[in-house]
């Protein structure tokens, strides 16, 4: 259902503080891992904080945030706890980066996957794929979707690179500095040739139910707590709302915001 609200209804929908934040901490650590490894200083990463900083201030989505001068401030000094987090994990020269903001895809059968992984590294067993969150530290049990989402992207390398990544990893960076040790926030899962056939078949049976859903017109609902932050909830008819207002309502929620802090209304 959430598919077809984002990608067949095209339904529009607001930027949230978590999700630019987490873009722009993802900025951030791509500028200064960009880097040699000798360079990466503690004045090259707030020389990067700012950079990332004047580029994001130019960001519709930035904008859209409409946040007041308290509010503002809060949310870059958020944003540079969650680079200190990192920090607290691992120096940056040490950091054996092997390729950032990496596009892979790979052909399932009828269709093909495809996406960015954020950090492409390599330790001493091979190939990790990692990644950032800027939320607060969840135990392995609880970040099954987090790394069925990366060992997606291990499956696209061993097609793409003919090399199988023998891990996944997350670096959690928001939450307390003092609540979390590393190791709470470094969290990882080995790739096997079970978890690689799991995502396979996982592709495949959603693939499988979308088309249905486009031909028959029945997309499935999921309905969990996690319902209370989806953009498309009061449309949604798992919650009684009606499919056909949503992009209407929606655009115009989206046009206002726009109008409001100055920006040309979107196409």
């Amino acid at each position: 259902m959430k598919y077809r609200f984002q990608y067949l209804e095209s339904v529009p929908t607001l930027p949230s503080e978590a999700m630019v934040r987490g873009s722009f901490v993802h900025r951030v650590l791509e500028l200064l891992l960009a880097r040699a490894r000798d360079q990466r200083t503690n004045d090259a990463a707030r020389e990067d904080f700012d950079a990332a900083q004047r580029e994001f201030r130019l960001r519709d989505d930035w904008r859209m945030l409409a946040l007041d001068t308290s509010d503002e401030e809060q949310f870059w000094e958020s944003s540079r706890e969650c680079v200190r987090a990192y920090y607290r994990i691992e120096h940056p020269s040490e950091a054996q980066v092997v390729e950032l903001e990496k596009w892979v895809s790979a052909p399932l059968g009828e269709f093909e996957i495809a996406g960015f992984i954020d950090r492409l590294e390599r330790d001493t067993q091979g190939l990790v794929v990692s990644d950032y969150k800027t939320g607060a530290p969840k135990i392995p049990q609880y970040s099954t979707d987090y790394f069925r989402q990366l060992t997606y992207y291990a499956l696209m390398c061993e097609t793409q690179m003919n090399e199988t990544p023998h891990s996944v990893r997350i670096y959690y960076l928001g939450g307390p500095k003092d609540q979390y040790t590393r190791q709470q926030r470094v969290v990882s899962q080995v790739v096997t040739t079970d978890t690689l056939e799991e995502v396979r078949n996982t592709a495949r049976r959603v693939f499988g139910a979308i088309e249905s859903g486009k031909a028959t017109g029945d997309f499935s609902t999921n309905v969990t707590k996690l319902c209370e932050w989806c953009d498309f909830r009061e449309w949604c008819p798992a919650h009684g709302g009606d499919i056909g207002n949503a992009k209407a309502e929606a655009s115009v929620r989206v046009q206002l915001r726009r109008r409001q802090v100055g920006l040309p209304e979107s196409a």
